[in-house]
């Protein structure tokens, strides 16, 4: 009997016709609103294992970080079954990546690949030192394909960097040096990887490798490489932190870990005690894109003014989906999956504004989700909406409150 494996690739979003799909919507700016209510989760913690939290309305409340949702819709829109569309990699790892290319792809002495890699990292302009040349030292949003082009580019010009790698591989070696006693272990700094006098092609076509050209992720959230030339991109979107519209209720979750030889005649102790810190409640999230800043973006990669716009639609609806349907993950593997929104509102504005203050008198009333709905609808009313769509999960059987006419209702 044959056995097939499971087909577990994504199903392609719909070019159109998905329902966060608004790009035939007119307006500058593309904004999302939605609800969320969640049970016994730790989705963002801080540095002491705590759900993040802050104060408003003179009450503290569940909080998700902006950049913790940014990643989450960052890795969504990786993994969303987009077809033929170049991804994008937040890392530190660039060298490194471009070490294992070099000694995968094209057979190099990993003695050799490591200094090389390290080289052409510095080339781009990046910084490496030699005492971590696998790494940069700061992270590099890049598209994700960079490692492989870069490595290309090294062996292209490997017999003429010759000594300019022998150089690296002694600054390495120098500076992984383990250092004596006394005045001898007051080392000099070491010096960041140099790329000067190395050909001026290979410098060139080492930058163009990690232009964004028309990778979507970059161009929607933006990224600073301020040692890249044309290495900044201006985000499109922002992402404000989720805010709690009811009070914050902690819950300390206290377990055991048991040991499995107890019940082999073994006798021991618990293996482990220990807390984990849960919350449950609704939170209000709100998110923007700038059409304009987007197609400008886009339009650097080159290509033709149609073929921007075709992008930047396509961006745009990745965009939306992923924003409405992503979350943090943080201890979500233990407890439990992410939810859908009870309301998310993807609509055209005028102007990117929130509906935050909907919020600053904190909901008492339970459960807290319809009434969070009601009030974030009749908000709405007044943030000049253009048109779009509304999506309404019915918590308990409970009608869709009344919402501008401006959009369309879809229920899940």
């Amino acid at each position: 009997m044959t056995i097939r494996a499971t087909d577990i690739t994504p199903l392609p979003i719909p070019a159109q016709g998905a329902p966060t799909d608004i790009t035939s919507s007119p307006g500058p700016f593309v904004v999302v609103h939605s609800l969320t209510t969640v049970a016994g989760v730790n989705l963002n913690r801080d540095m002491s294992d705590l759900p993040k939290t802050h104060w408003y309305g003179g009450t503290e409340r569940i909080r998700l970080s902006s950049q913790s949702l940014v990643r989450a819709a960052r890795q969504y829109m990786r993994t969303d079954g987009s077809q033929h569309t170049p991804h994008a990699m937040s890392t530190w790892s660039l060298p490194s990546m471009v070490a294992r290319h070099l000694e995968t792809d094209h057979g190099v002495d990993p003695a050799d690949a490591g200094p090389a890699a390290a080289l052409v990292a510095a080339a781009t302009g990046l910084i490496v030192s030699p005492a971590a040349p696998g790494r940069t030292k700061a992270a590099a949003y890049v598209p994700e394909d960079s490692a492989q082009r870069l490595g290309r580019i090294l062996i292209s010009h490997w017999d003429e960097l010759s000594e300019a790698r022998d150089l690296v591989e002694e600054q390495i070696a120098e500076a992984l040096q383990p250092a004596g006693q006394g005045a001898a272990a007051r080392k000099t700094p070491t010096r960041p990887i140099s790329a000067a006098g190395l050909p001026s092609g290979m410098v060139t076509a080492a930058q163009a490798a990690l232009e964004p050209g028309t990778v979507e992720e970059i161009a929607v959230f933006g990224r600073m490489l301020v040692g890249l030339p044309r290495g900044e991109v201006i985000s499109a979107a922002h992402v404000a932190h989720a805010l709690g519209v009811d009070p914050l209720h902690l819950i300390t979750d206290d377990f055991t870990g048991g040991d499995d030889y107890q019940d082999g005649g073994v006798f021991a102790n618990t293996g482990m005690l220990g807390s984990q810190y849960l919350v449950s409640g609704t939170f209000y999230r709100q998110a923007a894109l700038d059409r304009r800043q987007l197609r400008r973006t886009l339009a650097r990669s080159g290509q033709p003014e149609d073929e921007v716009e075709a992008l930047a639609q396509s961006a745009e609806r990745r965009w939306t989906r992923a924003i409405v349907h992503s979350l943090p993950s943080a201890k979500r593997s233990r407890t439990g999956s992410p939810p859908r929104p009870t309301l998310a509102v993807i609509a055209t504005t005028d102007e990117a504004l929130t509906a935050a203050p909907a919020f600053e008198d904190v909901i008492h009333e339970q459960p807290a989700g319809p009434h969070a709905a009601a009030r974030l609808a009749n908000h709405l009313f007044s943030l000049g909406l253009r048109g779009g769509t509304a999506l309404w999960q019915s918590p308990a059987g409970a009608a869709p409150p009344d919402l501008p006419g401006v959009l369309a209702l879809k229920e899940y």
